[in-house]
């Protein structure tokens, strides 16, 4: 997955790996320079030798850093694009998921993996170029200049480093299940702190604080057995690397002494030998420690590609039977949710025609919602057609339905920023005079200019700003300032009081009167201006017709308008 990314900065990480290598080897020079000082300058008494090697390891250290400040730019632009990159794509990807296809994720996990993976990743990156990849060309350059300068001794150093990658490698495939566990674990530990701040007010109104916070610790406890565990391996690393370090020295220096004495090697080779011996493993130890973030990162980039790799379920298909018949229409829908054996929709059958005002209402669970998401093709009908204007709506891609359809939800979310950000998220080219007009429409337009900032009225985070029927109603706003030929609203006048619902239902009626009007409602009040009600009961449409034909004739309806009416007035409530 990584090469995709990976090849954009080929240029730059050629540059960082060149300037990279620079860096270790103007650094493994310099013990090199060490070497001819003592057994030339010192021992031969050469100061012009001290001269010209000292001059050469200045310049080796000048060169050192500029190599190593040029790569670190190099490289802080490839691993901050590659985070760039890898977060837009799988946002990109989600954002364009249908409902069916996101069941399989939650929102915590899709959280997670864009930003705390993500990261892991560009971490993995980070320490692959600037500290795995020099830490391994150091090791290697380290032995061959101890190879040129005494072989023997160059040996034993080479048959410890095998010892310690296999050790390595050992504690890390051991760990390696404890770090996809911390994962899922923070996973958890997202998902329980994000529902806990959003329903804090139910957890407090039914003294659920107890049971929350205790089941909050059974996900940390698990997130931190993972983290003992994981780390509790990995640490025996370092200090295996430090003893096997010091003992390699120490026989280094027995040796090596013992050849100095009957002048077999010279003493500044031998004090070059332990310089590039205790290189060699210290390099080995900074690798050991890094080396946790492989397994890390590679539990990261499977979760990451998980998401990449899902494809989405509700495909775009092909299909002959096309009519120019305008209208949103169902035909012979079945419907269940996956993994359900009971049928959410039965033998659906309804036309919404340009000009028209539908409405369906129904009790809860009746499947007033379901027929939406088959409409907005969230989900796709397990037997029957749902066409949009003759087609097939899965023929259709989600840019087409949603230009051809505005859908304003029961659940009314706003953006943070001002509000005329907001209105603008329907149409993007609208002037303050059509965002007054719709504003108008729902009785706010007053209240912004009474308002010192009127449009730029700032909306808090998750608009705690508003009151449930100040939200619905700029919902509503947002939706209405869209060009499109089918509206739908879906029981979003449901925190509005009967008088101010009356006048948006007014003042849609005259903007909309050449348009598809769809409403979705459990209040008589909501729908009893409609041209048709479909009466909708257990999946199944039982009565159609006006709100006096169904009063006359469907029992159903006769129910709700009965359990709604006030009955010391006779009215609807």
């Amino acid at each position: 997955m990584l090469i995709k990314y990976v090849k954009k900065y080929a240029i730059l990480i050629v540059g960082q790996l060149f300037f990279a290598s620079l860096w270790v080897f103007t650094q493994l020079m310099i013990p090199r320079y060490m070497v001819d000082i003592i057994d030339v300058g010192f021992m031969m008494k050469d100061m012009n030798v001290i001269i010209n090697r000292g001059l050469l390891m200045l310049l080796a250290t000048v060169f050192n850093i500029v190599s190593l400040m040029i790569s670190i730019s190099f490289l802080t632009r490839v691993t901050a694009g590659i985070s760039r990159d890898l977060r837009a794509d799988l946002f990109e990807k989600i954002i364009d998921w249908s409902k069916e296809t996101r069941t399989s994720f939650s929102n915590s996990t899709l959280i997670t993996r864009t930003v705390n993976d993500v990261k892991q990743v560009s971490n993995f990156i980070d320490l692959s170029l600037r500290k795995i990849f020099t830490l391994s060309i150091t090791v290697i350059g380290a032995l061959a200049v101890s190879f040129s300068l005494d072989v023997k001794l160059s040996f034993i150093i080479l048959i410890i480093i095998p010892a310690i990658f296999l050790l390595g490698l050992f504690l890390t495939t051991k760990a390696l299940p404890q770090y996809a566990r911390i994962r899922l674990s923070i996973d958890k530990i997202n998902q329980l702190f994000r529902e806990n701040i959003r329903g804090i007010r139910v957890i407090r109104a039914f003294n659920k604080s107890d049971y929350e916070v205790k089941e909050f610790a059974k996900a940390t406890e698990e997130a931190y057995q993972a983290n003992v565990k994981s780390e509790s391996t990995m640490m025996l690393l370092s200090p295996l690397i430090l003893l096997l370090t010091n003992i390699l020295i120490l026989v280094i220096l027995l040796i090596g002494g013992g050849r100095t004495q009957i002048g077999t090697i010279k003493l500044g080779v031998l004090v070059g030998l332990v310089e590039y011996a205790t290189i060699s493993l210290n390099n080995i130890q900074q690798f050991a420690s890094i080396i946790t973030i492989i397994p890390r990162s590679k539990v990261s980039i499977d979760r990451i590609s998980e998401v990449l790799a899902t494809e989405e379920l509700l495909t775009i298909k092909e299909d002959i039977l096309q009519s120019d018949e305008k209208g949103i229409m169902f035909k012979n829908v079945d419907f269940y949710y996956p993994g359900s054996r009971r049928a959410t929709l039965r033998n659906l059958n309804f036309h919404l025609k340009i000009g028209d005002i539908k409405a369906i209402i129904g009790s809860t669970g009746s499947g007033k919602s379901t027929i939406l998401k088959l409409m907005l093709r969230d989900y796709d009908a397990y037997q029957g057609r749902v066409c949009l204007n003759g087609k097939n709506i899965q023929t259709l891609s989600k840019e087409q339905i949603s230009q051809t359809i505005t859908y304003i939800p029961q659940t009314s979310f706003l953006f943070s920023g001002t509000i005329r950000e907001n209105i603008k998220t329907g149409k993007k080219d609208a002037t303050d005079k059509e965002i007054w007009e719709v504003l108008d429409m729902v009785q706010m337009g007053d209240f912004f200019r009474e308002s010192p900032q009127g449009l730029d009225t700032h909306i808090a985070q998750n608009a705690v700003n508003f009151s449930g029927g100040q939200k619905q109603r700029i919902s509503i706003a947002r939706g209405l300032i869209r060009e499109s030929e089918y509206y739908i609203f879906d029981d979003c006048f449901s925190a509005l009081d009967y008088s101010t619902e009356k006048k948006i239902r007014e003042a849609i009626r005259e903007k909309l009167a050449n348009k598809g009007v769809l409403i979705v409602a459990q209040r008589v009040a909501t729908v009893k201006d409609a041209d048709e009600i479909l009466v909708l009961e257990k999946g199944e449409i039982v009565d159609r017709g006006s709100h006096k034909e169904l009063c006359k004739k469907s029992k159903i309806y006769k129910e709700i308008l009965a359990s709604q009416l006030k009955p010391e007035e006779g009215e609807i409530r």
